[in-house]
């Protein structure tokens, strides 16, 4: 090459070089103008989990030896997490039974599960839960976490990320023992019909997570007060929103920070801007930031539970976005719940206000619960949650397949308005099926008994001298008192719409909402009643009366 020709190379390339780093600063420029997004897009074109981990060499820990209620094996299962998180492409590690006994079973207490990290479990290992239960009282209650901060005080900077826990076939699920080490304990050494059990579980929980998934998994609970596997955030745990509070609810005082002055308010006592202008409660009252640390970008998928709590379950979403939620089972209890906290006053979850923990992006498919409450669980509280799908609901011998609930609302608390859902869609097949004849076994919380089938409620009435009934006369189950069992009403309890040609009051004070099921097949087999949705204006207390304070509380 001549001399001419190697410099007319070097300023060619000089050029592109330039080129390049112009681009370079436009595109960053362009980039960093834009709003944060990070929670209502996925950060690369794979919706919900990918793997990210690559391991040729995994470590293998296998089950000791001699089996007994002594062993504690969460210590060299934690160290064997923690060393292969730090391996170039994160790191696998596999749970095998022991090499020369029988015996198949690891006992574990709470494991911090670290980033970049595949626990994969043979299929006939048991993972035992400690429990850690003395004198009556529960200590331990967690097995796997993912992304839970240590300290309130501290929380930790970043989302736990890259995590996945699965079995190593494919087609064969792990078993979590759930049930050994946490007994039914009922409060007040109260019975089913007058205490509540308040042992808790909790499986598996992802909290401040980020690309995540479990799968592959039988669960054996014992009608335990906690759902299986969950969404919640990492949060401080402190007041949802910024506020003095007085010993009356009219007396809390909102403020504009943590340690701030109180919120402007004009003759009327509405919240106004510098302007003068009203904000809306919902808007104007300003949130604990910490809960809105939630999982985002996650895979649930092949879930069995057994002998699941009646108002708690397999899955629940406290809080998350963009995850999908896939072949779940449950056998009592509700199978999967999109639900943020429970809408009392001191509910911190919806305290912290419309956006925080929300729940947005979820994908439901291929659901069954058997004896049980209902097959998905869609309520709002103070959340405005977004593009919800579910389809495919198999229910036998429970309360309904799809049970869908305007949120609750403490008309008092300021904080507290009523959110709503938005673009929920219901395709596929929704089947409720009942089985079993002249029998009540569908595990069920109250709502249900508003649904009560006419033939069924005329049988109650029979067997009551005063010819009435309430609450109190249907039998109980497991999980206490608060619990009942009735037979199947309808495929779908429709109760965020009045009636299938009135949805309601839309606004943040009655938060009435409008589900789409045109491209469902709900189907109702051998039911009492012949209904496939009722709605709102449909329900009626056990003893025949119309239950409009319920309607419109």
């Amino acid at each position: 090459m001549s001399q001419i020709a190697r410099a007319s190379f070097t300023v060619f390339n000089s050029l592109i070089f330039v080129c390049k780093i112009i681009l370079s600063v436009v595109l960053f420029i362009s980039l960093t103008s834009l709003p944060i997004i990070a929670k209502t897009l996925p950060s690369n074109s794979h919706q919900f989990f990918e793997n990210k981990v690559f391991d040729d060499k995994p470590h293998i820990l296998f089950a000791q030896e001699k089996y007994t209620t002594k062993v504690n094996d969460t210590k060299r299962l934690q160290q064997a997490l923690n060393k292969a998180s730090k391996e170039f492409q994160g790191g696998v590690v596999i749970l095998r039974p022991a090499k020369k006994s029988i015996n198949k079973r690891f006992r574990l207490d709470r494991i911090d599960v670290p980033s970049n990290i595949r626990l994969e479990i043979d299929p006939s290992v048991t993972l035992e839960m400690m429990g850690n239960l003395k004198k009556g009282k529960q200590k331990g209650r967690f097995l796997f976490l993912v992304g839970r901060s240590k300290s309130l005080k501290k929380l930790m900077k970043h989302y736990i990320e890259n995590v996945e826990i699965r079995s190593t076939d494919p087609y064969r699920n792990f078993t979590i023992d759930s049930k050994t080490n946490m007994p039914i304990v009922y409060n007040q050494g109260g019975t089913a019909e007058t205490g509540v059990n308040t042992t808790r579980s909790i499986p598996v929980g992802f909290f401040y997570a980020k690309n995540f998934a479990i799968s592959n998994v039988t669960i054996i609970d014992n009608h335990t007060e906690s759902v299986s596997v969950q969404m919640y955030p990492d949060t401080d745990y402190q007041d949802g929103a910024y506020a003095k509070r007085g010993k009356k609810r009219s007396d809390d005082v909102f403020l504009d920070g943590k340690r701030g002055k109180p919120l402007k308010q004009n003759a009327e006592g509405e919240f106004i801007d510098k302007q003068g202008k009203v904000i809306p409660d919902m808007f104007a009252i300003q949130r604990n930031p910490t809960y809105g640390r939630t999982p985002i970008k996650g895979s649930i998928k092949n879930i069995k539970a057994l002998n699941s709590h009646t108002g708690y379950g397999v899955v629940q979403a406290y809080g998350a976005d963009w995850v999908e939620i896939r072949n779940i089972e449950a056998f009592n209890g509700i199978a999967v719940r999109i639900e943020a906290g429970n809408g009392a006053p001191n509910d911190n979850v919806n305290r912290c206000g419309p956006y925080n923990s929300s729940i947005n992006n979820i994908e439901i498919s291929d659901v069954k619960v058997t004896n049980g409450f209902t097959g998905v669980w869609l309520k709002a509280h103070s959340k405005i949650i977004k593009n919800i799908s579910v389809h495919n609901i198999l229910a036998i011998d429970s309360a309904t397949a799809l049970l869908v609930e305007k949120g609750t609302l403490c008309r008092e608390c300021r904080d507290l308005t009523r959110g709503w859902m938005e673009n929920v869609k219901i395709t596929g097949d929704i089947i409720l099926k009942r089985t079993i004849k002249d029998k009540a076994v569908a595990e069920v919380g109250l709502i249900a008994t508003n649904f009560l089938a006419p033939s069924e409620r005329a049988k109650l009435i029979d067997k009551n001298k005063d010819g009435k009934i309430n609450w109190l006369d249907l039998p109980r189950n497991k999980s206490g008192k608060r619990w009942y069992l009735i037979q199947p009403t309808a495929p779908v309890l429709a109760n965020s719409q009045l009636s299938a040609t009135e949805i309601g009051d839309q606004s943040d004070k009655e938060g009435f909402f409008a589900v789409d099921y045109s491209k469902a097949n709900i189907q109702g087999i051998n039911l009492l009643r012949p209904e496939k949705i009722l709605y709102r204006n449909d329900m009626y207390f056990p003893d025949g009366k119309h239950a409009k304070k319920t309607i419109n509380k």
